[in-house]
């Protein structure tokens, strides 16, 4: 062959291959958009819902290609997120029912993250499996991945995404009920986001007015009781509603007993939280203050005031001379429930753990467990024991 027939052949095959490597690198940094496509039909449901998850899943991608500028790379690194979001918001929701909210990123600690790795002993194991695939994945990648973006380009998608996020969020604003669905994990989780950040700014964590007249009192440090003490017995009775007053309704004999005292007398106690979270009420009886003032915040308020509420009703009864004792149905962790109360007074938090329950106990497992506690206690002094009760709670295909 010619020597110039020789050279254009050799140059013809080096642009063949050339172009081959470069359509692999296109294909490997298209992939993950088409995963993500994937993710977003199968879990999102409504035009303003996809419309949000694509403006999230761009704002990601711009994100990385401003500080990575590799898009093979970047697109990897914002798949495993919107992976990791949607597996930990399915597993949120078959936990409690409701799916992430930015506002589990604002308020995360350590009681939420043993709560989880309680229920779920071999969450650590994947966790460790995932990272040490997804490194060398990550090395290949970062290697393979030959193409640049400019970062100025990738900064003004960034805004323009965060711009139509803001837009979004304000044409359809998300309902509080929509947590409750089990699905649009990435657009809910997106657009809470926009709606946390702004009332953070707007309002901080909790409404309040910028000058107030009234002071809370100090806390009286002394009590001196002028007669004997009686034990007190505080039941939560979770979910349990006297259906009595909705009008029409007919209820067998007897059964306005349970909400009667021991004197017969029947009396009402106003709190928050009856449809919705118990720990509101939890919050409302134990530091006697409203879990309203804290807004969008509201849903956790416990975990908020763990280590910040210092007052309230177990420390009144325990500068009377009280020993303070509350048995708690599910785990402590969760939404810091044992250090939440702890804080506003307990001595002695025995959660699911401690008091050795197996699934849904009934009401009786409870009341049994604070017959025996104040049978072993009763002699050191007065008693404040405060039973939780959670049999009402739950789905009921459990006999």
């Amino acid at each position: 062959m010619p020597p110039s027939l020789s050279f254009l052949s050799n140059r013809s095959a080096t642009a063949n291959a050339v172009s081959r490597r470069d359509a692999l690198r296109i294909a490997v940094a298209l992939l993950p958009h088409f995963v993500a496509l994937g993710i977003m039909a199968a879990t999102e449901y409504g035009l303003e819902r996809r419309l949000a998850f694509l403006l999230a899943w761009t704002l990601l991608n711009c994100f990385w290609l401003a500080l990575l500028r590799r898009p093979a790379v970047s697109a990897g690194i914002s798949l495993a997120i919107v992976a990791v979001l949607v597996l930990l918001s399915e597993l949120k929701f078959r936990v409690l029912l409701m799916t992430v909210n930015f506002l589990d990123l604002m308020v995360i600690d350590q009681d939420t993250i043993a709560f989880l790795f309680t229920i779920f002993p071999g969450l650590n194991w994947i966790v460790f499996a995932a990272l040490g695939a997804g490194i060398p994945v990550f090395l290949v990648l970062w290697r393979f991945d030959s193409f640049r973006t400019p970062r100025m380009l990738s900064a003004a998608g960034a805004v323009a995404s965060i711009a139509g996020l803001i837009g979004v969020s304000h044409a359809v604003p998300m309902e509080p009920y929509e947590a409750f669905y089990g699905n649009n994990h990435v657009s809910g989780f997106a657009r809470s986001g926009i709606d946390a950040i702004t009332d953070l700014i707007t309002n901080g964590f909790m409404e309040s007015d910028a000058v107030a007249a009234d002071r809370l009192k100090s806390a009286d440090l002394t009590c001196q009781p002028a007669h004997k003490l009686p034990h007190i017995l505080l039941v939560h009775d979770e979910s349990s509603f006297d259906i009595r007053r909705a009008p029409g309704v007919k209820v067998p004999p007897g059964y306005g007993a349970h909400f009667r005292s021991f004197d017969d007398k029947q009396r009402n106690f106003i709190v928050e939280g009856a449809g919705g979270p118990s720990w509101y009420t939890e919050y409302n009886v134990l530091a006697g203050l409203s879990a309203r003032s804290f807004g969008r915040f509201a849903y956790f308020v416990t975990r908020i005031a763990a280590g910040r509420v210092e007052r309230g009703l177990p420390h009144a009864l325990r500068r009377c001379g009280y020993q303070t004792f509350s048995l708690y149905p599910a785990f402590g962790a969760f939404m810091s429930a044992g250090s939440f109360q702890k804080t506003v007074g307990f001595q002695n938090f025995y959660d699911a753990t401690a008091l050795g329950t197996s699934d849904v106990e009934p009401d009786q497992f409870y009341y049994d467990a604070a017959a025996r506690m104040i049978e072993r206690q009763r002699s050191k002094g007065p008693m404040f024991v405060y039973v939780y009760l959670a049999a009402n709670h739950f789905p009921w295909d459990i006999r």
